[in-house]
């Protein structure tokens, strides 16, 4: 069983997975671990050790490949094909002979290195360390492409992917995804008036309030300044509209500055809803809807919301370039349009009922 740790206790003690079935070589290499600041476990097979690095997510995998059928190989290609645990590094080891096939066999079935029995304390220690000092710079390197430094959401490129992908999934099951874009109101008066560390503290408090229905099915983003995003897969118009009327009044009910002179901002959500077709429906059309609905609510006052679906088609707002969500004005479409869903629709989902302001 795996020790109960805390975050930090969790990254200073880096927990590694031995799969061996030699119970002896198991205990030595754990005495060699855990003095040097590593916690173990360990699998006696491939299969358990399959199912416990899915469960416990290791930070690395010491994986044995013995003779004459190292299957070790296909339980780390099977590990390769796993989302959780695709980039963790797996070392093998192995007291078979040193030939070019097997050191070729081992980094094709996406090895991160190859240790030789009998095991050196100083070099097995310094091979893991290496391996996760470099998986540390590709996992920094990875959160600046795809998070927003400040809110740690998804920044604005890694969120558009998250579109496309509902609009595939609307596409292929015919379920509604629904889009929602949310903008903090009159912040920029805030900002004048109080600084801008309080609207920054503001977009922070939001954007943990998103975080919290961070899902498989619910993915959220900054898509920049004051102005957040989330896009529900499988989900339904009024699943959406009551899940924003929390969030909207959960956000105006937090006071800030709550010891001296309380304050309380309040933000507008615009909603959009896709059910598949028609197929040429992409990105930007998604994010035009929002931006619309966005708009709407933003014209009937602070702390409103409306949705695509309840707009008369023949009174649509306006946006107007000089407003920051007309983003599809100020860009040109070929900037994401490259993402966007183009496969068969599926059939058309039930519309939901339009849930009343």
């Amino acid at each position: 069983m795996a020790t109960s740790f805390n975050d930090v206790e969790r990254e200073s003690h880096p927990l590694v997975l031995i799969i061996d079935s030699d119970a002896e070589t198991v205990r030595r290499v754990a005495h060699v671990l855990q003095p040097a600041g590593f916690r173990t476990m360990y699998a006696e097979d491939s299969g358990m050790g399959l199912a416990i690095a899915e469960k416990y997510e290791p930070h690395l995998i010491l994986l044995d490949l013995k003779p004459p059928r190292p299957d070790g190989f296909e339980i780390c290609r099977q590990m390769k094909d796993r989302i959780r645990l695709a980039d963790t590094p797996v070392i093998f080891v192995t007291a078979m002979e040193k030939t070019d096939e097997l050191i070729r066999q081992s980094f094709d079935a996406g090895g991160h290195d190859l240790i030789f029995k009998p095991l050196s304390d100083v070099e097995l220690i310094s091979r893991i360390r290496v391996a996760l000092r470099e998986q540390n710079l590709r996992e920094a390197y990875r959160r600046l492409a795809v998070e927003d430094p400040y809110t740690g959401l998804a920044n604005r490129r890694h969120f558009i992917l998250s579109i496309t992908e509902a609009i595939l999934t609307a596409q292929r099951t015919g379920e509604e995804s629904i889009l929602v874009i949310a903008d903090i109101d009159n912040l920029m008066s805030y900002n004048d008036r109080y600084g801008h560390d309080l609207g920054d503290e503001a977009i922070l408090t939001l954007a943990r309030l998103f975080k919290r229905f961070q899902s498989p099915t619910c993915r959220v983003g900054r898509l920049g300044g004051e102005e957040l995003a989330m896009v529900l897969s499988r989900s339904s118009r009024q699943a959406a509209w009551s899940l924003c009327d929390r969030l909207r009044q959960t956000f105006a009910a937090i006071a800030f500055d709550a010891m001296t002179s309380p304050k309380h901002f309040t933000a507008c959500f615009g909603m959009s809803s896709y059910a598949g077709h028609p197929a040429e429906f992409d990105v930007d059309h998604f994010l035009l809807q929002a931006d619309i609905a966005l708009c709407a609510a933003k014209e009937r006052g602070r702390n409103r919301m409306a949705s695509f679906w309840q707009l008369d088609p023949e009174s649509l707002p306006i946006l107007s370039p000089k407003k920051r969500h007309a983003r599809s004005k100020a860009r040109k479409r070929c900037q994401r349009a490259y993402v966007a869903a183009l496969t068969a629709p599926a059939t058309d989902a039930a519309p939901a009922p339009s849930p009343k302001e």
